[in-house]
């Protein structure tokens, strides 16, 4: 299993090195045109590098295409990036907002933009695979529709349970799902997202059943958590950190291979004697297949630059996640062999191999199924926000 590399890190203690000038971005755009030189020589209609040379026109536009709503976490993301980025290159960076379809219609968006740096966008892993490994999602897109530029942050994943919770650790929720197997409900942002793949792949490694429940949204699903509509939600730390720090989830356990910096005082599954594949999100950026390589280089440099701006740190730090440069070959190698693993995760939970799961606005057709039914249920399915 390829495992992200991750720099050491607490709230605070980034080292900041500021943005790379000078020589030192010299040096930086001269290793990413290298890294990003193999990447496009096996896209399929890459241009050649004299049609990146002009890259970025001075007072040029580009987009950022963010496939969620206006607040939601990855626009945040983009709005906190993009300033960094923009003043680096010398361009203006647009955030646009084209939300819906479980974020498959931006990123097809993304995937069918003009190969030319003028558009980026989110490819999330893992959950993007999610989005085009499943049919019924109709996605125009997939692993090949992308160039990635980088990743520049990583989202650790934490079970969560409603703070007047009767379980008080990990082991005591999961001996009640063993005592009462199918009947303790998890919610999840999506189905055959990166949450349901995760939950399967603990039930599998762990020999659990839980009962599944999607929701339309990261939103949906930790507001369920807290109206006690779920018994426990599973998820990054960006969707938790702000119900957490006031006291109306507590995390129990956190699925990384490190302890999370944002709850110190929480041990690892692995740590709590549960032995399950370590499990995180990587914020990547990426642009349309067949972008120039000095374009992606340049764009690569930017990013890592961002990444590494004090105020940048901050605020990422703020918004729950973990400054971590990844360059864009890593991320693809962590891509192609995340999305291996993954792939036949996705495709038994989509032939019905496992157990029948549902949405909370479908009609329950199993009596092997039970869900919670509260006043918010109709809230929740009224506006998807992903």
């Amino acid at each position: 299993m390829f495992t992200t590399p991750r720099n050491e890190h607490t709230p605070g203690s980034w080292t900041r090195r500021g943005r790379a000038r000078g020589g030192a971005r010299l040096t930086a755009v001269v290793a990413a045109a290298a890294a990003a030189s193999l990447l496009s020589a096996c896209t399929p209609g890459a241009a050649g590098a004299e049609d990146g040379a002009e890259f970025p026109q001075a007072g040029s536009t580009i987009e950022w295409i963010v496939p969620s709503a206006a607040g939601a976490g990855n626009d945040i993301l983009a709005r906190i990036m993009a300033p960094a980025m923009a003043e680096d290159l010398g361009v203006n960076i647009k955030v646009v907002n084209k939300e819906g379809g479980n974020q498959v219609i931006g990123l097809n968006a993304l995937a069918s933009a003009k190969p030319d740096g003028l558009s980026l966008g989110f490819t999330n892993i893992p959950s993007i695979f999610g989005r085009y490994l499943d049919p019924s999602k109709k996605a125009g897109f997939d692993r090949e529709s992308f160039a990635p530029t980088g990743s520049f942050a990583l989202n650790d994943i934490v079970i969560g349970v409603n703070k007047d919770s009767p379980y008080a650790t990990t082991q005591e929720l999961f001996d009640a799902v063993k005592a009462s197997p199918g009947t303790i409900t998890v919610g999840t942002d999506s189905r055959a997202g990166d949450d349901h793949v995760n939950l399967r792949t603990i039930e599998k490694e762990l020999g659990l059943e839980f009962n599944i429940v999607h929701y339309n949204s990261g939103a949906d699903k930790i507001a369920a958590l807290v109206s006690g509509e779920v018994d426990f939600a599973l998820g990054g730390v960006s969707s938790f950190i702000g119900q957490a720090k006031s006291g109306e989830i507590n995390v129990l356990s956190v699925l990384s291979d490190v302890p999370s910096p944002f709850f110190p005082e929480v041990t690892t599954l692995s740590e709590q004697g549960f032995e399950v594949a370590p499990m995180s999100n990587n914020f990547a950026v990426s642009v349309p297949a067949g972008t120039p390589a000095p374009t992606v280089a340049a764009l690569e440099a930017a990013l890592q630059a961002a990444t590494e701006d004090p105020d940048v740190v901050t605020a990422l730090e703020n918004a729950g996640t973990v400054p971590n440069w990844m360059p864009a070959a890593d991320v693809a190698t962590l891509w192609e062999e995340r999305e291996a693993t993954t792939k036949p995760i996705i495709e038994e939970l989509i032939a019905g191999e496992s157990r029948s799961v549902r949405s909370p606005n479908e009609p329950d057709t199993t009596s092997s199924v039970r869900i919670h039914q509260t006043s918010r249920r109709t809230a929740h399915a009224q506006r998807v926000r992903e």
